[in-house]
C-alpha cells in the first residue's frame, strides 16, 4: 500500500494481483483470469514489465481452473474472487473448489466472498466447511452493522483450504487491530475458525 500511496494518504488500492506479485519469488508464476475486456487490458498494461512471470488470460477463471490443475511444480495457491454479481457465482465457487480438491488435494485455495444480507452469502461458509478438505481456515471481518434495508456490503470473508501453518496466529494478532482501524460503528466484528487434519 505504501508503494502505491507514497504520500501516506490512501488514494490507490493496488488490488489482489499486485499484492500477490509483491510476495512472489523469482521462480513463482502468477496467472490471472479475467472476463471483462477493459480489466484484461488494464491488467496487461500493469504487468507488462513482468514478462512471462505474469500471464493475463481473457477467460472465465472457473473454466480455466480445470486445465491449470494440478500445476507442474505441484505447489500452488489459487485465489478465487469472483464478483458475485450473479447468484450462481456462489454455487460455482463451491463446485470449483470441490473439483479442484479432487484434481489437486495438496493445493492451497483462498476464496474471498462479500458479507451481504443475501441468503447465498450466509449459506456459503457452512457449504465450504463441508468440502472434502483436511484443513481449512475461515475468517470474516465485518466493518459495520448490516444496513436495515439489507442492501450493501458490510464486510468480507476468506475461506482458506490447506492454509499456511502460521496464518491463524497472524490473523489472531491482526484482526483486533483491523476491526479497530476499519470499523465504522459498534457492529464491527471478526470471526476466526479453523479445522486441522
Amino acid at each position: 500500500m505504501r508503494r502505491t500511496n507514497p504520500d501516506g494518504r490512501l488514494k490507490i488500492y493496488p488490488g489482489s494481483p499486485s499484492f500477490a506479485l509483491s510476495m512472489m519469488r523469482a521462480q513463482d508464476r502468477l496467472r490471472l483470469c479475467e472476463l471483462h475486456s477493459r480489466e484484461v487490458l488494464r491488467l496487461r498494461e500493469n504487468f507488462q514489465a513482468c514478462g512471462r512471470q505474469v500471464v493475463v488470460d481473457a477467460v472465465d477463471g472457473f473454466a480455466a481452473l480445470k486445465g491449470l490443475l494440478p500445476p507442474p511444480p505441484r505447489r500452488a495457491l489459487v485465489l478465487i474472487d469472483p464478483p458475485y454479481e450473479e447468484r450462481r457465482d456462489y454455487e460455482r465457487v463451491v463446485l470449483a473448489l470441490k473439483d479442484s480438491l479432487q484434481r489437486f488435494p495438496g493445493g492451497s485455495y483462498m476464496l474471498w466472498y462479500p458479507l451481504l444480507s443475501r441468503l447465498e452469502a450466509h449459506e456459503l461458509p457452512p457449504r465450504l466447511k463441508r468440502l472434502p478438505a483436511a484443513a481449512w481456515l475461515h475468517v470474516s471481518l465485518r466493518v459495520r452493522t448490516p444496513a436495515a434495508d439489507g442492501f450493501g456490503m458490510h464486510g468480507s470473508g476468506l475461506f482458506v483450504i490447506n492454509p499456511p501453518w502460521t496464518l491463524q496466529a497472524t490473523l489472531q494478532e491482526s484482526l483486533p487491530w483491523l476491526r479497530q482501524a476499519l470499523g465504522a460503528d459498534a457492529g464491527a466484528a471478526f470471526t476466526l475458525e479453523s479445522q486441522a487434519p
